[in-house]
């Protein structure tokens, strides 16, 4: 029996297109559900701050929402990361076949050196990066809200905004260094 190696070329060509195809589908859904979740989140942030000074109890529910919604967005990022990698790696195994090393191969670094030129950041991961800040602001204040109810030591607002503020730069400078795109 003859093999028509046309055949298997147009199976590999098929293949690749449809991962290729399915790949970008998976950044785009990224981007979708984030949008989503902002949705909610943003909504959250809103009705805390609309309802911090009026109820403290229900903005405690309020803030406990959006610790849940940013949580979920969070796991769906890391989701949708999982996947967009998995299709990556398909499109890497059948593309030297298909169109060479046009998805594996990397350029040398831009020339820029001022602090606007291009950087070497994955998208993905800084999204993540920020679905994780969030889970931690909205936690930082359910625990500011406990501890004002329940401990008998008042922690000072001023107090809470400093570290806060710390935090978050600290947590900037690990965005920058941790957020690079891997090879």
């Amino acid at each position: 029996m003859e093999v028509d190696m046309s055949d298997d070329k147009k199976t590999q060509d098929k293949a690749f297109e449809v991962a290729l195809a399915t790949r970008n589908f998976e950044i785009e859904l990224f981007w979708k559900r984030s949008v989503f979740f902002w949705g909610f989140i943003a909504s959250s942030f809103v009705g805390y701050a609309s309802l911090i000074k009026a109820s403290s109890g229900l903005s405690v529910v309020i803030a406990c929402f959006g610790f849940v919604c940013s949580f979920a967005w969070a796991l769906v990022n890391r989701g949708s990361k999982r996947w967009q990698e998995n299709w990556e790696l398909i499109v890497a195994d059948l593309e030297d076949e298909v169109t060479g090393s046009l998805f594996t191969k990397r350029e040398s670094k831009c020339k820029g050196t001022s602090w606007l030129s291009a950087r070497n950041y994955s998208v993905s991961k800084v999204t993540i990066a920020l679905s994780d800040f969030t889970v931690l602001i909205w936690l930082a204040l359910i625990v500011w809200h406990v501890m004002r109810q329940f401990c008998s030591a008042q922690i000072s607002e001023s107090v809470v905004v400093l570290m806060i503020s710390v935090a978050s730069i600290i947590y900037a400078v690990l965005i920058a260094v941790k957020g690079r795109s891997s090879d």
